[in-house]
């Protein structure tokens, strides 16, 4: 089972590393900020919870190994994407459009809470790198 567990985190690293590297920028290189912030609106929820379904079944799959760190990390990891979508997101929504409706004081808080949710999304991301590497040596 815990080979299950490694795909699930390779399945991780693909997705995040994709959403990284092609979605995100061809967003802001073909749409206009309102029609990509929509778009960014709609996806990033839903990729976060994709990260959690993915990190659930990771760790489900990695209980029967016995090695606490190979399920302990998942369910971490799973945890910060519910906290990304539940908590980080919507505040970074809720500031974005205070800023942008002229509350220049939200500026700040926009840029750190993005700059929160970015962090949490490389460490789950490093995590994940981090148990392929430690399962295959």
């Amino acid at each position: 089972m815990l080979q299950i567990s490694i795909l699930l985190h390779v399945l991780i690293i693909g997705f995040m590393i994709f959403f990284m590297t092609v979605i995100t920028p061809s967003v802001f290189n073909t749409l206009n900020e309102d029609a990509a912030g929509k778009f960014l609106r709609f996806a990033f929820p839903r990729m976060f919870l994709y990260g959690f379904i993915l990190s659930f079944f990771a760790f489900a799959t990695a209980l029967t190994s016995g090695d606490v760190i190979f399920y302990s990390v998942p369910f971490i990891s799973g945890l910060f994407f519910l906290f990304n979508t539940y908590a980080i997101t919507p505040k970074i929504n809720l500031y974005r459009d205070k800023f942008k409706a002229g509350e220049l004081i939200f500026e700040k808080k926009f840029k750190q809470f993005h700059f929160i949710s970015v962090f949490i999304f490389l460490c789950q991301l490093l995590s994940s790198i981090s148990l392929v590497v430690l399962y295959f040596i």
